[in-house]
């Protein structure tokens, strides 16, 4: 599983519906949105591999997060399990991450138990409904921020930055006391559209301290490498995050 760079955008949904055994449970709303998805890219969310007894069996799900003509950005998420009979692998596909679990959870059950998945590195979706930089006002944490081991989030994000410039030791001991974090699609820059080979986008990292104080991260994730790897950078500001993206652009003889 991974990009496939031949495919537009519209021709990845449609080869995810046609291999899904419930291309139903897409609500038609979303397939509405994804009409203006300039670009996608596919990353591993989570995986369950299970040797003895034989036969051995595996569990995986992907994340197909799509860029849209607007700057947000939309998913969907895939499950890719051993049929029972060991024949091949099945396939479904979700637009709720929670109806992604209770999937996740019904195949763990028949592979024996019903622990949690392993989880890849991955970040989760928000709503891209408060503008960058906005302070969340201190009633609406419990709604905005999730509190499962938000300073391992922060060390692993930092930890997967690839910029020289990447913030140091002093800002991952700050986090490590961080009560909660969301994070958010920060509109700009964006892919360019005439390209869909290429992608470029930031996120907002933000994390809720103990006295009440938000600190934010800036992740900027492109594949402008040359070999279009996807990789990741962080940055304190926005506006450098900014800088990077259109300075990486301009090398690569496009405008964002």
């Amino acid at each position: 599983m991974g990009d496939e760079a031949h495919l537009t955008p519209a021709h990845h949904v449609q080869e995810l519906l046609a291999r899904a055994q419930n291309p139903f449970d897409v609500r038609d709303e979303v397939l509405e949105r994804l009409r203006s998805a300039v670009m996608c890219h596919v990353e591993l969310h989570g995986w369950r591999h299970r040797n003895t007894p034989q036969p051995a069996l595996r569990c995986s799900s992907f994340r197909h997060v799509f860029l849209l003509a607007d700057g947000s950005s939309l998913p969907l998420w895939e499950l890719c399990y051993d049929a029972p009979d060991a024949t091949g692998e099945l396939h479904e596909v979700y637009d709720d991450a929670e109806a992604l679990r209770r999937s996740e959870r019904r195949v763990h059950r028949r592979m024996g138990g019903s622990r949690e998945p392993d989880r890849a590195d991955a970040r989760p979706l928000t709503p891209f409904d408060r503008p960058p930089g906005a302070a969340a006002s201190r009633t609406t944490y419990t709604q905005e921020y999730a509190d499962s081991d938000s300073a391992e989030h922060a060390r692993r994000l930092l930890r997967r930055a690839e910029n020289p410039d990447r913030p140091g030791e002093e800002t991952l001991r700050l986090l490590s006391s961080a009560l909660g974090h969301h994070i958010m699609h920060v509109p700009k820059p964006r892919a360019h559209p005439g390209d869909c080979q290429v992608w470029c986008t930031v996120y907002q990292h933000a994390f809720l301290l103990a006295d009440g104080r938000e600190v934010s991260l800036y992740e900027l994730e492109h594949n402008m490498t040359g070999s279009g790897r996807l990789v990741c950078e962080v940055y304190l500001d926005e506006s450098v995050a900014d800088q990077a993206a259109h300075r990486l652009a301009r090398e690569h003889g496009l405008d964002l």
